[in-house]
C-alpha cells in the first residue's frame, strides 16, 4: 500500500498534481505502480486530490519541547534543543507577555507541535507554542535543565522546597529531608487547574493543588500554575509544572520500510526529532527529503519534511502506529489535504534502533561453487532469539509456530547471513525472513510472503546482495535485493536469466509432516 506515498512525489515534481492527477500518475516515468497488479493499478490511477482549497492543517496533537527563543521586531523564531534547525514560531498571548520581560531571549519549555509553513512558498516550518510550562533567561547552558522526564515539577521558598513527579512517585524536599511518594489520583484540567493526592509508606497524605494563572519564582522564572501543598494541617504556596505527558521515543528511532517492484522506501528516525525519507525507484532513480517528527496523542506520529535536496518543500504526513507500524491514510502538501480513496499508508518497522554502520559490498562477481543444504534439525540460542525478537518486535503471538533455516552469506561481507521459512503457508508457499549477520547480533533485513522451497541463490547481486530465486512453474524467478530489502511477495519477481542459475540451493529437503523447528519462547 505504500506505493501510494510516492505519488505525492511524482505529483510534486510535476507542479501540477490538482489541475491533472490521473494523466500524471499514468504517464509519470517515475510511477510506482506495479504492471504485475492490475488490480493495485487501477487503484493507484485512481487517486485524487481532495478539497484542494482546504487551509485545514494536521489535527492539532502536542507534544512537550524545549528550546531558546528569539523575539523581537526582526524576528519570531525558536531552535529545539540538541537541534539546530532554526524554525519560525508560533506564540500564544502568554508567551508574548512573559517574553517584553526578558529582552526577547529566552529558554521555554511548553506543550505545542511542529507545523509546515502558512505559506505555500516553502518558508521555515512552524513550531507552535500552545501551552507555556516555563520560562527562563537564556544562558549557554539553559538546553541541559531538563535532565530527566517527569510529570511535573514543583519550586517554592520560605522555606525553600522542590518536588519531582515521576512513574507515580512523587519526590519532596525540604531544608534536610528527602521523602517519597505515591501518588494516588490526579485530576486535571487541561492549562487551568489540577489536583494531585499522594501517601507515603505510613499512610501519611500530601496534596498538591495546582491552578492556572502563571507563577514566577524567586529567580523571576515563569512556571505555568501556582501551587499549593497540604501537609499535616499546613499549607506551603510556590509554582509548578504540569506536562502531563512522557514519551519513550528511544522505542520509535530506527527504520521504516515499504517495497514493490518498482519503488523501495525507507523512513529513518533519529534522536532529537530529525527524519530522512528516501525513496528508490527501479529505473535508477533516487529522491531523499529530510524534515522532522514527534509523537503526539495517545498513538500518533507526525512527520514534517521541509526539504528534498536544495529545494525546500512542505509536506505532512499524520501516522498513527499500530504495534510498531505506522499507518496514515492522508498528507498535507503546501497546507491542501489530499486523501488516497480509502487506501492507507503502511510502513513496517525494520529495525529496533538506529544502524548506522556500514555493510561491506560484495564482489562485482562472487564464485558461487554448487551446493545443496538441507534445512537443519537443530538450531542455535542465537538464531532462535532473533526469531523470537521478530514476533516481539511486531507484537505477534508465537503460538505453535515452526520453521526451517538456512545460513548463506548473501551480502559478500564474510558472514553467514540467515533465512526462515515460517510456517505461515498456503499450498507448500509459506513466509520467509532474512537477516542479516552483524556485529551485533542478527538484524531483520526483509519479510517475502509465498515462497517455496528450494530456494536458490542467483548469480546476480544487486546493492551488494545476491538476488534469491525461486521455482514457478518449472521456471526460476528471481528476487532482487533492492537496498533495503527483498520483496514482500514472490509475486514481485521477474524471470531469472539463464546464465544467473547457480547450483547453490538452500533448504533443499521436501517439506514432510515433522515440517521443522518449534520455536522457543
Amino acid at each position: 500500500m505504500f506505493r501510494i506515498i510516492t505519488f505525492s512525489v511524482v505529483l510534486l515534481l510535476s507542479g501540477c498534481a490538482q489541475q491533472q492527477p490521473n494523466s500524471i500518475i499514468t504517464a509519470s516515468p517515475y510511477s510506482v505502480a506495479s504492471t504485475k497488479n492490475s488490480q493495485q493499478q487501477a487503484l493507484d490511477t485512481a487517486i485524487t486530490a481532495v478539497n484542494t482549497n482546504d487551509k485545514s492543517i494536521v489535527p492539532a496533537k502536542s507534544y512537550n519541547f524545549h528550546g531558546l527563543v528569539t523575539l523581537n521586531a526582526q524576528q519570531r523564531t525558536i531552535k529545539l534543543c540538541n537541534n539546530d534547525t532554526t524554525f519560525n514560531l508560533q506564540t500564544n498571548k502568554q508567551l508574548l507577555e512573559q517574553m517584553q520581560q526578558r529582552q526577547g531571549l529566552a529558554y521555554i519549555e511548553f506543550e505545542g507541535q511542529l507545523n509546515q509553513s502558512q505559506q505555500g512558498d516553502y518558508q521555515r516550518a512552524i513550531v507552535k507554542v500552545e501551552q507555556l510550562h516555563f520560562l527562563s533567561s537564556q544562558t549557554s547552558n539553559s538546553c541541559q535543565q531538563p535532565t530527566q522526564p517527569y510529570n511535573f515539577a514543583l519550586i517554592g521558598s520560605e522555606p525553600s522546597w522542590q518536588g519531582l513527579a515521576n512513574n507515580n512517585k512523587f519526590s519532596f524536599k525540604i531544608a534536610d529531608i528527602d521523602s517519597e511518594w505515591a501518588i494516588k489520583k490526579s485530576i486535571i484540567t487541561k492549562g487551568i487547574s489540577a489536583l494531585v493526592e499522594t501517601e507515603n509508606n505510613t499512610g501519611e497524605q500530601l496534596n498538591i493543588a495546582f491552578t492556572g494563572h502563571g507563577c514566577t519564582d524567586d529567580n523571576q522564572d515563569f512556571w505555568q500554575y501556582q501551587t499549593k501543598i497540604q501537609l499535616k494541617n499546613k499549607q506551603i504556596s510556590g509554582c509548578g509544572k504540569y506536562p502531563n505527558q512522557q514519551y519513550d521515543e528511544a522505542r520509535w528511532l530506527g527504520h521504516y520500510s515499504y517495497s514493490n517492484s518498482n519503488v523501495s522506501i525507507e523512513l529513518t528516525l533519529t534522536e532529537h526529532h530529525n527524519a530522512i525519507l528516501n525513496y528508490r525507484y527501479s529505473n535508477g532513480l533516487s529522491i531523499t527529503e529530510t524534515g522532522y517528527w514527534h509523537l503526539f496523542g495517545a498513538s500518533g506520529l507526525k512527520l514534517v519534511l521541509t526539504a528534498r535536496a536544495a529545494e525546500k518543500i512542505n509536506t505532512v504526513f499524520h501516522f498513527r502506529r499500530d504495534g510498531i507500524r505506522l499507518l496514515a491514510s492522508q498528507q498535507w502538501r503546501n497546507n491542501h489535504k489530499y486523501s488516497f480513496n480509502g487506501a492507507s499508508l503502511i510502513l513496517d518497522r525494520m529495525t529496533s534502533e538506529v544502524d548506522v554502520t556500514t555493510r561491506v559490498a560484495a564482489p562485482a562477481q562472487r564464485q558461487l561453487p554448487p551446493l545443496k543444504q538441507a534445512s537443519p534439525s537443530h538450531t542455535t540460542p542465537a538464531i532462535n532469539h532473533a526469531i523470537v525478537n521478530y514476533f516481539q518486535m511486531h507484537k505477534t503471538a508465537i503460538g505453535e509456530r515452526k520453521y526451517r533455516y538456512a545460513e548463506y552469506d548473501l551480502n559478500g561481507d564474510g558472514q553467514d547471513d540467515l533465512l526462515v521459512l515460517l510456517d505461515w503457508c498456503q499450498a507448500q508457499r509459506c513466509l520467509l525472513l532474512v537477516f542479516e549477520n552483524t556485529s551485533r547480533g542478527y538484524k531483520f533485513i526483509s519479510r517475502t510472503t509465498g515462497v517455496s522451497t528450494p530456494i536458490q541463490i542467483s548469480r546476480h547481486a544487486q546493492h551488494s546482495w545476491q538476488s534469491l530465486l525461486l521455482k514457478q512453474d518449472q521456471q526460476w524467478q528471481q528476487l532482487d535485493f533492492n537496498g533495503i530489502s527483498y520483496p514482500a511477495s514472490s509475486r514481485q519477481s521477474s524471470q531469472a536469466k539463464s546464465h544467473d542459475v547457480t547450483g547453490v540451493e538452500l533448504m533443499s529437503n521436501t517439506l514432510g509432516a515433522n515440517w521443522g523447528i518449534a520455536i522457543s519462547k
